[in-house]
């Protein structure tokens, strides 16, 4: 997808409309970058830097006979996030909420939540607004903008109160400007599991069981990455104005284009 952003810039760095004013040598290289490209293939990987809060039913029934294909999915799906400045969040929840591992990017503190998360022992209900709750209340103390991920993971479907006050929950996240992804295994209401995404899209059904979880792991980062894989020009000519193209993927994903900001770093100074 291309989506072009025409910028002016002065030799402080500042923004205007009009010529630019370079004050330095006659040909100024622009060192935006390229980013690695990466295709939708076996190994499937996202390079965009993500806050990625995973909140998972530990309900008693099927998934206590399932666990480890649940702990399968979301190592593999962590590891395919591949940036240094993505941070993870694991929740579980069933008639409460816990919070196994803390939004971080710290490596080793993840694999650590990992190991918690592999020895998790499913048991009580299906209160999964317990868990986008848990996710809403990291989302809010955090001191910088970053792009938020909520990808909810249920086997069943919701008892009514339950499924509204989950939607409640949802929206409130939305709020934050996280985006809501929803995973629906065997026996879950499809409807609800889209009232409570983003969009119907962003529902991921696996009708077939746990063991066919890590089949749908390509589909979750096709549809939830953004990720910018070339910039152009790389370098420009003094005092000409100029547009800078981005190409990449998913800049249409959400609900709506209200409230995105792009951001970009010239000679160390984002803006």
């Amino acid at each position: 997808m291309l989506e072009k952003l025409s910028r002016y810039f002065t030799a402080e760095g500042e923004l205007f409309h009009g010529k630019s004013r370079w004050t330095s040598a006659a040909v100024a290289v622009l060192l935006l970058g390229l980013f690695a490209s990466s295709c939708w293939a076996e190994e499937a990987s996202c390079h965009g830097a993500y806050d990625l809060y995973f909140v998972l039913d530990n309900r008693s029934g099927s998934v206590a006979n399932d666990w480890v294909e649940i702990y399968s999915f979301v190592k593999n799906l962590t590891d395919r996030f591949v940036s240094p400045r993505m941070r993870v969040s694991f929740i579980v929840f069933s008639a409460q909420a816990k919070v196994l591992l803390p939004l971080t990017g710290d490596r080793y503190q993840i694999e650590e939540g990992l190991k918690r998360l592999r020895e998790v022992q499913p048991a009580g209900e299906t209160y999964m607004h317990e868990g986008i709750k848990e996710a809403s209340a990291q989302l809010q103390r955090q001191t910088t903008k970053s792009s938020s991920i909520i990808l909810a993971l249920t086997d069943g479907k919701l008892e009514v109160y339950v499924h509204e006050l989950t939607v409640q929950q949802a929206d409130e996240a939305r709020k934050f400007g996280a985006r809501v992804y929803c995973v629906g295994i065997k026996d879950f209401d499809e409807q609800q599991l889209a009232d409570i995404a983003d969009t119907k899209d962003q529902v991921f059904p696996v009708k077939d069981g746990f063991h066919a979880l890590k089949g749908i792991v390509n589909s979750i980062l096709k549809r939830s990455c953004t990720e910018i894989l070339s910039v152009e020009p790389s370098s420009v000519c003094v005092n000409e104005s100029f547009n800078i193209v981005l190409r990449g993927n998913g800049f249409a994903l959400g609900r709506s284009n209200e409230g995105v900001v792009c951001s970009f770093i010239v000679n160390q100074q984002t803006f």
